[in-house]
């Protein structure tokens, strides 16, 4: 929960401390780019967002593996894999300072967003699954409506591009708070309701 608390601070700080920064037009990477203001700070609160998350599906993977829940773990599983993909594949390709140009950086970084992207949405999909397997009809249903939330927030990004249509940020914040949301309440029964 933590976790969340600090990406979302670090979407609003950035904003605030970045007055020519437009959210609807801009996405969250920019935010973080080479030679952005405040990057360095706002890397920082990616870092501890990006710890606290893992600390956190590692602690889900121990706990389902400890039960025997088997399609669970494998939801969990992916969702590591997400997690470890979004932190050391954004820490080491974050967008260059100038996004017009596709170098290199800017072409790993669009690849490691299309790998965290499918691999949010395969984890939401399999963790639904695992929660029908034992039963838990509310978290599956739960589930399931956030991976089809963000199919859907996720498929208005490129819709919206080809259109010609600069709203990356506020579609690109559709998917992200989406996740962040449903990441906030997973954290949240594993850690007061499951207690």
């Amino acid at each position: 929960m933590l976790g969340v608390i600090l990406y979302v601070l670090h979407t609003i700080i950035g904003q605030i401390l970045w007055p020519a920064y437009d959210p609807i037009a801009m996405d969250i990477s920019s935010l973080t780019a080479d030679g952005a203001p405040n990057a360095a700070l706002l890397r920082f609160m990616c870092d501890a967002y990006a710890w606290t998350m893992l600390a956190m599906v590692g602690t889900l993977l121990m706990h389902t593996k400890r039960k025997k829940q088997n399609a669970l773990f494998i939801g969990f599983s992916v969702l590591m894999v997400m997690q470890m993909t979004s932190y050391f594949g954004y820490g080491l390709f974050p967008l260059d300072g100038d996004k017009t140009q596709m170098s290199f950086q800017n072409q790993m970084h669009i690849l490691v967003t299309i790998i965290v992207v499918f691999s949010t949405i395969l984890s939401f999909f399999l963790i639904a699954y695992g929660f029908h397997r034992i039963s838990q009809a509310k978290l599956r249903n739960t589930s399931l409506v956030f991976a089809i939330l963000v199919t859907v927030f996720g498929a208005l990004n490129p819709i919206m591009m080809a259109q010609g249509r600069n709203i990356l940020g506020l579609t690109e914040r559709l998917v992200i708070f989406t996740i962040m949301i449903y990441m906030f309440g997973l954290s949240y029964y594993y850690s007061v309701m499951e207690v």
